[in-house]
């Protein structure tokens, strides 16, 4: 039986040049997110940032499930806002192409598993806001993001008991990592938090009609060996996959 094919999104990254090599403008996603999805049972190919509606929409042709990766902030006036002056400097391309995939994934029932930065672009794909530095704009929140010198941080995390994430994920508590400094602020149409951390920063979303959608705030990718909780929601992504795969073939 063939895998299920997993469209991963990238962003792009500009390599300076050297005494050796040429610079170069690169498209750029962390392998973690390929081994992940390919140790779950799918098959991963990833979507470049065309920013290209059409090319997008021929892409997602191809896929069974959509992973929404991590990466830097969107543009705020996507959401209807001006810069915060933490705010770090966007990338249009990708932008786009995210928004329109995902609008395509949910319109057509495909599973979604949306990380980091993917949690955001779903939260605006559907008309919602984001926090867009929590350092500065929640009083006495938890440390979500360190420095690379610095130890990874965690922190605590209370799920819903009701959720989708609660039955994928099979806890009502738990320890996740954590690298960002935005969250989803008001929630987009059809959305429902179904994870907050201790200083009630939004650490994931779910859908409120129950269509396969997980959106994640931390990084599952990066702790996949380590985590069996992150190990699920890949699981969870690429099983998804296949059943939608197999109701488009009858």
């Amino acid at each position: 039986m063939a895998k299920p094919i997993i469209g991963i999104t990238t962003g792009q990254r500009f390599i300076p040049a050297t005494a050796l090599y040429r610079e170069e403008n690169v498209i750029s996603s962390p392998i973690e997110y390929f081994r992940a999805v390919i140790r779950s049972g799918g098959s991963p190919l990833f979507l470049p940032p065309t920013g290209d509606p059409a090319a997008v929409e021929a892409a997602m042709e191809g896929f069974d499930g959509l992973l929404l990766s991590g990466g830097g902030d969107m543009a705020p006036a996507r959401y209807g806002e001006g810069p915060h002056n933490a705010a770090k400097r966007p990338q249009p391309a990708r932008d786009d192409t995210e928004l329109v995939a995902t609008r395509i994934a949910l319109e057509r029932g495909m599973p979604v598993l949306a990380i980091c930065r993917g949690i955001q672009v779903l939260n605006v794909a559907l008309g919602g806001t984001l926090i867009q530095d929590i350092p500065s704009q929640i009083p006495d929140a938890l440390v979500h993001r360190t420095s690379p010198t610095e130890p990874h941080a965690y922190h605590e995390l209370s799920v819903s008991p009701d959720s989708l994430l609660a039955r994928v994920l099979g806890i009502s508590e738990g320890t996740v990592n954590s690298s960002h400094h935005q969250s989803a602020n008001r929630l987009g149409e059809g959305l429902r938090v179904c994870a907050r951390g201790p200083d009630g920063v939004i650490e994931a979303l779910e859908t409120d009609d129950g269509r396969p959608v997980l959106a994640v705030q931390w990084h599952p990718e990066r702790t996949y060996d380590d985590s069996p909780l992150s190990r699920r929601l890949f699981d969870w992504l690429v099983a998804e996959a296949g059943k939608w795969r197999g109701s488009q073939a009858e």
